[in-house]
């Protein structure tokens, strides 16, 4: 029996690609033991299990951007987590990477280790993880770019996919129904709105100061504050939830999308032609604006400072930012993107296995 290893955690957006990968090989009906490596407090510690796969938690050990005490001893700390990576890769076939604090130690032992690896650079702007992996020998994939054999896309959920495939017609039948399912007025203007698997504070405060006046002007919101954050209290045309469990009915309720730039989200919003505002996250190496950017050239979306986005400024903004989303859903607008990323990688990893 051959053995893959999934390298991805942390949020949704390394977690959901590699499991809809590891499904799409399921489904094949060949005798492949798949783990995934994880850490504690990651949201694959609840999204893996639930998916019937075997899931490994490691110590997470991100290199310190400061001078402190923290970084004199990562060198001890990352050995240890070297070794327990070395426990779970021990008699594997190939590691898959999609990024979060488990892929480098799992590209470094798969390279001391001589095992093929296929690593997926998710992000329009390539992370330091998938640089390391390009070092390791890793085929390197990736979401956005030129037309190549290397560009892929994003792994989708199967039912945003099906979502993304509905018509026009079918497509206003599913919003009825998820604004019925939400006990939403199914004829209301509605935005979604979330700061990814984890929530941002920034967005719940900046909710928490507008949902008042938005409410009373019509429009009905969907919010996402994350797990770990405080439930506010539910009002009329106002629908909080620690977490989306069902993205695509939450998508097809939405006329406008508030979100962060991730590459999941930017991917999704964009085949199902959803107007999005993004708030790219401003830490890391600027791959959420790369991201965003994608789409805002192309008259899907606009791009906010983090910064700007305030209470007051969603007050006065939004009826003006509502309307650019009608006119684009009333066009019947989306952005191209690959549907079948999770059948090319699969499609690669059991040629990797073939050839092993």
């Amino acid at each position: 029996m051959s053995k893959i290893v999934f390298a991805g955690a942390g949020t949704a957006g390394h977690v959901e690609p590699a499991l809809a990968v590891a499904l799409w090989l399921r489904a094949q009906g060949q005798e492949i033991e798949m783990i995934f490596l994880g850490t504690d407090g990651g949201v694959e510690s609840r999204l893996v299990p639930a998916a019937n796969f075997p899931l490994s938690l490691i110590n997470k050990t991100p290199f310190p951007r400061r001078i402190n005490g923290e970084l004199f001893r990562w060198p001890l700390n990352f050995v240890r987590t070297l070794r327990q990576v070395n426990q779970v890769v021990k008699g594997a076939d190939l590691v898959i990477g999609f990024g979060g604090y488990v892929a480098a130690p799992a590209y470094l032992v798969a390279r001391a280790k001589r095992i093929p690896i296929i690593a997926h650079e998710a992000n329009a702007k390539t992370g330091m993880a998938n640089k390391l992996a390009k070092f390791c020998g890793a085929t390197v994939l990736r979401a956005f770019g030129e037309s190549t054999p290397e560009r892929v896309g994003i792994p989708l959920r199967e039912s945003i996919v099906q979502l993304s495939q509905l018509s026009a017609s079918d497509r206003l039948i599913a919003k009825h129904h998820a604004l019925r399912t939400l006990q939403l007025d199914p004829n209301a203007p509605t935005i979604l709105i979330f700061g990814g698997s984890l929530g941002s504070m920034k967005f719940n405060a900046t909710i928490e100061g507008a949902r008042t006046a938005i409410s009373a002007s019509g429009i009905q919101m969907i919010h996402g504050v994350g797990v770990n954050n405080e439930l506010p209290q539910a009002s009329t045309g106002y629908l909080p939830l620690h977490y989306i469990d069902d993205m695509a009915l939450a998508y097809s309720a939405a006329d406008l999308v508030i979100s962060r730039s991730g590459a999941v989200t930017v991917a999704e919003v964009s085949v199902l032609g959803i107007y999005s505002l993004f708030i790219p996250l401003p830490i890391g190496n600027g791959e959420q604006v790369e991201n965003a950017r994608s789409v805002v050239e192309q008259g899907g979306g606009e791009i906010l400072d983090n910064s700007t986005f305030t209470a007051d400024w969603l007050i006065s903004e939004v009826s003006a930012v509502m309307k650019r989303a009608e006119s684009w859903r009333a066009g019947q607008k989306r952005i191209e993107f690959p549907l079948n990323a999770a059948e090319q990688i699969g499609l690669r990893s059991l040629k990797e296995l073939a050839n092993g």
